[in-house]
């Protein structure tokens, strides 16, 4: 899980928001919950930077890809 959304995070270029360690995510936790302008930015950098998971056809075009292969 802690991977999947590490690449999810990285990958839309929110790398801030991976913690490194259990010590990182507790002060990330800390930090999100106790600065409410912090998290605003850090929810409309979210939505912002949507699109690059949800309108990226190259995923799928390379599981296509890998299913065809796998097939023959």
């Amino acid at each position: 899980r802690g991977r999947l959304a590490s690449g999810i995070l990285k990958r839309m270029g929110l790398q801030e928001l991976v913690a490194g360690s259990e010590e990182d995510y507790i002060s990330l936790a800390v930090k999100l919950i106790r600065d409410g302008e912090y998290r605003e930015r850090a929810r409309k950098r979210i939505e912002a930077e949507r699109h690059v998971l949800f309108e990226d056809m190259a995923p799928i075009r390379a599981l296509e890809s890998f299913l065809a292969e796998v097939a023959k």
